[in-house]
């Protein structure tokens, strides 16, 4: 990919709350750690908060993060959660891609995931795109 920085598409007019701080954040990172453009990996992502009915769909591929408001197909990962919750998962401490469980951020995540808090459809097959997802999404 040489200079040529990756751009974050918003592929609605008016992105809701949910897409625009996502996409925000994914260009953000981008921008400050150009090496995450390593990360832009084939994978469509959905993302839902129930509490705060809105749904994102993220559409990544090399050099590039399409966002969408809404759940658009079907996603190879979905995240279901409360929207505190999302908004947490940017700042946990990360090892391998996934939540530290050595920290105490790590481990609440975990328990939320084992509550049914924070719900993962597609963990198990698309591993690899969840921890890129968290890496993209990490402001540490």
């Amino acid at each position: 990919m040489g200079d040529v920085a990756a751009t974050v598409a918003f592929v609605d007019e008016e992105p809701n709350g949910l897409a625009d701080m996502l996409g925000g954040l994914i260009e953000a990172n981008l921008a400050q750690h150009p090496e995450r453009r390593a990360l832009l990996k084939p994978a469509v992502v959905g993302i839902t908060a129930p509490d705060a009915g809105v749904s994102v769909t993220l559409s990544i591929a090399p050099g590039r993060v399409r966002v969408a408001n809404g759940l658009q197909g079907k996603p190879d990962l979905l995240v279901r959660s409360d929207s505190d919750a999302l908004l947490g998962l940017s700042t946990v401490p990360l090892r391998f891609g996934l939540p530290d469980a050595f920290t105490r951020e790590g481990r609440d995540v975990t328990e939320k995931l084992l509550r049914g808090e924070v719900k993962l459809r597609g963990m198990a097959r698309h591993l690899g795109a969840l921890t890129r997802l968290n890496r993209l999404l990490s402001v540490r």
